[in-house]
């Protein structure tokens, strides 16, 4: 894959300046306030282009990083219902049906101020820095090169304020053209309403510079060395810039539609991301030394600690990608019980009326199910629970339901078996053996006795997601890809905001279409194993990560026309809420922050929200500021203290009124 070759780029430009500059032009890459444009033109290397390559390497900016992803996997799941928890969702563990406190849980709140923190350092210090070194150079001696980094650099801030004002609203802003803090200058806190049109305009003035750019053949060499995304193509900067337009015109759509409309008809005819490898974003490895990625640094590192959500949601499998479980019943004690027997994954992935990333992105239960999870909470007082259906197929025609000798249940694959014993009561009494057995069953599950808290075991009651595009180290980080761009123009079509090509329809198929194959790609082309660096944790089976493979690349263009033609009989409203539900079904666990904004802009056009956030945990509307701004700087403080409340919407919402979930 590309991103294979990124590392040794990144290698060459710092071995470029071998005559004793190796150390400025690391600190270049790494600590560009100590370096200067003198060392920069011994080094032979241009300073601008430079820092547009450390801003492409900033940590969480493009590539994703353990800190963010744990806390993104641990407490976001809970507000969006990503992953499954079960311990927040059953009463495995003995919690409450209450209202918990998500707003805490974020490790010490370092997360809720992530984004913020970053806006105002590492996301924004390269480009101050270009931008001074930019000014500095008289106009008629820019070269092609200055000018076409710099306005990549603002490409990039555009999207850092992008990220930042739809968690907080208002943030500190430097103006196009400004050094900032560099020249003395004091950033001016804006939110949404300002900021929005300004990058939006900002983009479209970009990429019409592109449009009518041909570098010469010096520059495009050192534009392909220096550009570790796109390898020095400008057709895929304007794909990606005019894909970043019609995300924020659609962020927008609730407050601004006129501005959504515009945008989308300036759109007409522009190329934008329509290929499954159209991605934003940079893998780990590419700049990661292989050895740390997996103990140290890395999505992949998140991924192995938060077993605990690696639940798959019944969300996603039965609801969304129509993978059913046969469901049975028998009579015990004279009550009729129902469990899930088997699934139609089997049929329906061949005749095309189950989703493929079923296989792609999810993993089967030891009994060789596709059966999820709810985010809904089970108390264990209906028998015929979801969860309770799920579980009594493990022992519902076991011999030990009728055979009084038979008093213990194992269960799992060879070298990998659990026991279930009875106890002294059900052993001696047939007929309390239902009601001990599936008290056991869901606790043995839902306290994770099953996995022990390892993701990748071959051990799992219930499905999980697929252990190979999560530890493919050289999966790019999809900050933004192509199925969200044909999504964005589906939902854009359906609610009447315009049209660049095509129906709804259209763009909902390619966008399924999209998504079947690049999590195929993800899936069959991870080249790692357990003997790598990096590896495949230790702790895994071989089994498990050998089964986690498709064994064949199913019909993507089948089953998407089989969810379109479900998709034509839908109103407008049931049409968007399916549109949301591909988005979040494709980032899944690797892109937070996107279902999140969209989740939260529909909630005023659906009247409800779209995502599935567990039940037990109160609803968050933005993210908290850091508290050190009160000292450092009380005059701001003063007028965005009082937005500083994760209960209170933000204005691209177009609410006053927070959701509420079913306990608040």
């Amino acid at each position: 894959m590309k991103n294979s070759v990124i590392k040794t780029l990144l290698s060459l430009l710092l071995v470029f300046g071998a005559n004793g500059c190796q150390s400025e032009l690391e600190e270049l890459y790494q600590d560009p306030d100590g370096f200067s444009k003198t060392q920069a033109d011994k080094a032979g290397v241009s300073i601008i282009a430079g820092y547009f390559t450390s801003q492409l390497t900033r940590g969480f900016l493009l590539r994703g990083d353990y800190g963010s992803a744990y806390h993104q996997l641990r407490s976001g799941s809970r507000i969006m219902g990503t992953g499954v928890q079960l311990y927040y969702t059953t009463n495995a563990y003995g919690f409450a049906y209450t209202l918990y406190d998500v707003e805490n849980d974020w490790g010490s709140n370092s997360f809720n101020r992530t984004v913020f923190n970053n806006i105002n350092s590492p996301w924004i210090k390269q480009v101050l820095w270009g931008q001074k070194e930019y000014n500095k150079i008289p106009e008629d001696q820019r070269t092609q090169s200055d000018e076409l980094y710099m306005r990549l650099l603002h490409v990039l801030k555009a999207y850092g304020y992008q990220r930042a004002i739809d968690l907080y609203d208002e943030v500190p802003y430097f103006q196009t053209g400004s050094a900032g803090a560099l020249d003395g200058e004091k950033a001016e806190y804006l939110g949404q309403e300002e900021i929005y049109p300004i990058i939006i305009e900002e983009l479209k003035e970009i990429e019409e510079y592109l449009a009518n750019l041909t570098l010469d053949d010096a520059t495009q060499t050192s534009f392909q060395q220096q550009d570790v995304i796109f390898s020095g193509d400008i057709t895929q900067w304007r794909k990606y810039i005019n894909s970043l337009r019609l995300r924020w015109a659609m962020n927008i759509s609730e407050v601004m539609p006129t501005i959504t409309s515009t945008v989308i008809a300036e759109l007409s005819g522009k190329p934008m991301f329509d290929q499954s490898t159209d991605v934003a974003g940079l893998a780990d490895i590419a700049i990661v030394e292989p050895y740390r990625l997996q103990v140290e640094l890395g999505i992949t590192r998140a991924f192995r600690e938060r077993a605990d959500e690696a639940r798959a949601p019944k969300r996603f499998l039965h609801d969304v990608m129509h993978c059913i479980p046969e469901e049975k019943s028998t009579v015990v004690n004279g009550e009729t019980l129902y469990y899930f027997d088997s699934d139609n994954a089997e049929e329906g992935l061949a005749n095309g009326t189950v989703d493929p990333r079923v296989a792609y992105l999810f993993s089967k239960d030891i009994l060789g199910r596709y059966i999820g999870a709810e985010t809904d909470f089970d108390d264990g007082s209906d028998p015929n629970s979801y969860f309770s259906r799920a579980m009594r197929g493990y022992y519902i025609n076991h011999p030990i339901m009728t055979d009084l000798a038979v008093t213990e249940i194992t269960f799992g694959a060879a070298g990998n078996e659990h026991t279930i014993k009875l106890n002294d009561e059900a052993t001696a009494d047939l007929t309390k053996r239902e009601a001990f057995l599936l008290d056991a069953f869901r606790t043995f599950c839902g306290q994770y006795q099953d996995i022990g808290w390892v993701i990748g075991t071959d051990r799992n009651m219930i499905s999980e997601y697929n252990v190979r595009p999560q530890f493919n180290f050289d999966i790019r980080y999809p900050t933004l890809h192509a199925v969200e761009t044909e999504l964005s123009l589906a939902e854009a079509a359906v609610r009447g905001l315009g049209s660049v090509s095509g129906s709804a329809r259209d763009h909902y198929k390619r966008a399924i279409e999209l998504s079947c194959k690049y999590w195929y790609q993800m899936n069959t082309a991870n080249a790692y194993s357990k003997q790598t660096t990096p590896s495949f944790p230790s702790n895994m089976d071989q089994s498990r990560i050998d089964r986690d493979r498709p064994d064949v690349e199913y019909n993507e263009s089948a089953y998407a026309e089989y969810e379109a033609q479900r998709f034509d009989g839908l109103t407008d409203e049931e049409k968007v809420r399916s549109i949301f539900n591909q988005l979040q079904l494709h980032y899944n666990m690797f892109n937070f922050e996107t279902p999140y904004t969209n989740a939260r802009r529909l909630i005023s056009y659906l009247g409800d929200n779209p995502g599935a956030p567990y039940e037990v945990f109160q609803w968050k509307e933005r993210f908290l500021y850091n508290p050190s701004i009160q000292a450092t700087d009380p005059e701001n403080w003063a007028r965005i203290s009082q937005h500083d409340d994760y209960n209170l919407p933000i204005w691209f919402t177009g609410r006053q009124t927070k959701w509420k979930n079913v306990l608040e």
